[in-house]
């Protein structure tokens, strides 16, 4: 899946080429700690002394890494940031006649970079990120999913948002199925919201 969000990345950059010849496109798979904060203190000077010191070369880096557009006068910001995560063997293992695993923790390294995500666009308009989960611990019904609500500030899952509407809430596009997304799928979705950002800072 790692790989297949790469292609579908790809596959938007083309389509955005075509759609806005006017902008540039970039993509950036890490960004590092030091430079979030330094952005931060640029935005929020009253509380740059209070921002923690990490390490030189700790980073976020989100499956879908980051797409950035830039326009004819320099100016860069981020339109997409991209995760993917597939969770759950169960029912894998039960046609194998295994026992049970305990459920696995891709949910909570997905929190982790969120929090960070959400701090690098505490001073836009628009929190374009989405996570494309697949997998058992999220079929109908489970548990793990309200993990995810819990983390999308109780926002509902497979709706995409993009513009901050409900301040102080700040939800994002949480996009959870049992089945594997495809590289189509994820393509269409990813797009639509790299327009609305697009539309949303330089239309």
């Amino acid at each position: 899946m790692d790989r297949d969000i790469i292609v579908a990345i790809n596959a938007v950059i083309d389509t955005l080429r075509e759609r806005y010849p006017q902008l540039t496109f970039e993509h950036q798979k890490t960004m590092r700690l030091v430079d979030i904060i330094a952005t931060l203190s640029r935005q929020y000077p009253e509380y740059a002394k209070h921002f923690g010191k990490p390490l030189d070369n700790s980073f976020i880096s989100p499956d879908g890494g980051f797409l950035f557009a830039k326009n004819k006068q320099g100016e860069r910001r981020i339109i997409l940031v991209s995760e993917v995560k597939r969770q759950g063997t169960n029912d894998a293992r039960k046609l194998e006649g295994l026992p049970k695993q305990a459920q696995g923790n891709a949910i909570e390294r997905l929190g982790k970079n969120l929090i960070g995500i959400r701090a690098i666009f505490k001073n836009e308009g628009i929190l374009p990120f989405v996570c494309f989960g697949s997998g058992y611990d999220f079929k109908p019904g489970s548990s793990i999913l309200d993990r995810v609500l819990t983390m999308n500030e109780f926002f509902p899952l497979n709706k995409v948002f993009v513009k901050k509407d409900f301040m102080p809430f700040e939800p994002v596009s949480m996009l959870f199925q049992y089945n594997a997304w495809s590289v189509e799928e994820m393509a269409k979705n990813m797009f639509d919201i790299t327009v609305k950002a697009i539309e949303y800072k330089f239309v």
